[in-house]
């Protein structure tokens, strides 16, 4: 049976039919635990994304044609252009040329990260999930989690 981790907490508090000395010095190591558990997606959030910060865009793609510097900031520039390939990753927040997603639990697996993404565009809301892996320093590729051989590749631009 799978539990979440506050049921796992009250579950291991009921378990001790104990009362007084036994059952208070099991709780700090407990509570400790369970806030470690629920901790946890935001742990890996911020170590799968922190490696993607930065302006991306699929190989093949000049970054001059898809983005512009606007003093310390990096825009796209053409933002409505259907045929943009490339993503801005800022904390947990990830933008393309027309949709704007939003970060909410990365998964490490073996040798890649599973992303749910809670995205918007000018009319609609969808969450999705996407798949990625760590090709380089300055790449990586998207594929899908049932087809792993279906793949897009993208690279970091240095504006």
């Amino acid at each position: 049976m799978h539990r979440s981790g506050i049921d796992l907490v009250f579950h291991l508090f009921q378990q001790d039919g104990t009362s007084g000395g036994a059952m208070k010095q099991r709780r700090f190591p407990v509570t400790l635990t369970a806030i470690g558990l629920l901790c946890w997606p935001l742990v890996a959030a911020a170590a799968g994304l922190e490696g993607l910060q930065g302006a991306w865009t699929m190989d093949g793609t000049d970054c001059a044609e898809t983005f512009i510097k606007d003093g310390a900031q990096i825009r796209f520039r053409d933002r409505a252009s259907s045929t943009t390939t490339g993503i801005i990753v800022s904390g947990s927040k990830i933008i393309g040329s027309n949709m704007s997603c939003t970060a909410g639990s990365v998964h490490q697996e073996k040798d890649h990260f599973s992303v749910l993404l809670d995205c918007s565009d000018a009319m609609m809301f969808q969450s999705m999930s996407a798949s990625f892996r760590v090709t380089g320093q300055d790449s990586f590729e998207r594929f899908a989690p049932g087809f792993p051989d279906m793949s897009f590749k993208y690279h970091r631009c240095q504006l």
